[in-house]
């Protein structure tokens, strides 16, 4: 029922405390029904969904590159310069997703790898306030998958719903049965069709930019936890320094276990961020254009969603990740003003130890070519003023009406 549903949205529960993997209950589910998490082999419908996840994957990743630049090359003429615009600032991203596909989903056991490491870390939570606060995040985790899903569906909706109204298919790529000239039922066969198969292919694309963003978060939050368990070292009331050098140890154990969990999504963060950053200034481009000379009431809302989801592809993992280096820098300086002045020469030795391996920084390289930051995300997305200043200069738009 409903509230089954949303009870991992929840900030406190009366019950037991969400466990860290949690957080990836709602992401799961999104990529079980787009056909990325088939089921074990001996359940009934293991071939059933394979088969589902074989169309998906076609549609994906061959059919709806080439129905998009194919309807270019077939149909240019039917297009307006308003309609044009509204597909072709969706077909560099449909090419992207195709390319991200294929980076995310030969990994999808590392979800699996990843939710192990996260058990193993949630063993050190053993403070009330430490299970609370993975609680929270977790909550936090999929509240934001809600906020992608909504944010994401409210454009293919209104994409949909603009074409109903304009005439014209939502987004104009090429359907080999159905020509929606032919008269209204066939219109709205074909505009339905595209709105399926958009639809997909947009759910598809929430999946991949939504799990860098959990991950992000649940590695804050444990980041975090670990540097309030090194500003307790040494403070416990006759504490002897065997079990204060212990504590240290672990302290170190659980600073390893992060850095074993960022190595587990590095390959493909690395790998889908970076074909978002080859298209997102085109594709912001060509989006401010139809906003600014070609839109009408209902398309400029549909394009202006579609910039939304644009800006929420990069930005806000590229944010977390300038959190995360944030919280790397108080880590270390934790460590540096903790307790060790009067300590035995063992615990101190260690402590500096400690303090070495935190000092380098916890980031992130897309395509091992671009730091992800807020800065390399605001200079792909210059290019789009860049787009729009060309276009202007060489006066397309007014060749276009």
């Amino acid at each position: 029922n409903a509230n089954m549903a949303l009870k991992y949205l929840e900030e406190s529960t009366s019950g037991a405390l969400f466990p860290s993997r949690y957080a990836y209950k709602y992401l799961e589910r999104g990529m079980k029904f787009v056909g990325w998490l088939p089921p074990a082999r001996s359940s009934g419908f293991y071939w059933i969904y394979k088969m589902w996840s074989a169309i998906i994957l076609f549609s994906m990743t061959i059919y709806l590159p080439l129905a998009f630049f194919g309807s270019y090359l077939i149909d240019f003429e039917s297009f307006t310069p308003g309609d044009f615009l509204t597909s072709v600032q969706v077909a560099f991203n449909a090419a992207c997703l195709a390319l991200k596909i294929f980076v995310l989903v030969p990994h999808m056991h590392l979800f699996e790898l990843a939710k192990q490491t996260l058990d193993v870390m949630d063993e050190r939570c053993v403070l009330p306030q430490e299970r609370n606060e993975v609680h929270r995040c977790v909550a936090r985790c999929n509240f934001i998958y809600m906020i992608y899903q909504g944010v994401y569906s409210s454009y293919a909706t209104l994409t949909y719903l603009s074409s109903a109204i304009t005439g014209s298919t939502p987004w104009g790529f090429y359907l080999p049965f159905v020509d929606y000239r032919d008269g209204v039922k066939s219109f709205w066969i074909a505009a339905t069709v595209e709105y399926i198969i958009g639809s997909a292919a947009v759910y598809s694309d929430q999946m991949i930019d939504i799990y860098p963003v959990v991950f992000g978060n649940l590695l804050r939050t444990h980041l975090k936890l670990l540097t309030a368990r090194v500003q307790r070292l040494r403070t416990t009331p006759g504490e002897t320094d065997d079990q204060s050098h212990n504590e240290l140890v672990r302290c170190i154990k659980d600073h390893k276990l992060l850095l074993q969990f960022c190595d587990v999504f590095r390959p493909v963060i690395s790998g889908t961020i970076f074909a978002q950053f080859l298209v997102i200034g085109l594709g912001l481009g060509l989006s401010m254009m139809n906003l600014l000379f070609f839109s009408n009431l209902l398309t400029g809302l549909a394009t202006t969603a579609f910039i939304v989801v644009l800006m929420i592809e990069t930005f806000p993992f590229c944010y977390i990740c300038e959190l995360i280096e944030e919280d790397c820098i108080k880590l270390t300086s934790v460590i540096f003003h903790s307790n060790w002045i009067d300590a035995d020469k063992r615990y101190k030795s260690t402590l500096v130890y400690f303090l070495h391996q935190t000092q380098q920084s916890i980031n992130f390289i897309a395509g091992g070519i671009f730091p992800i930051s807020m800065k390399t995300n605001i200079e792909v997305a210059k290019l789009a003023f860049t787009v729009v200043t060309v276009v202007k200069q060489m006066n397309i738009v007014e060749k276009l009406m």
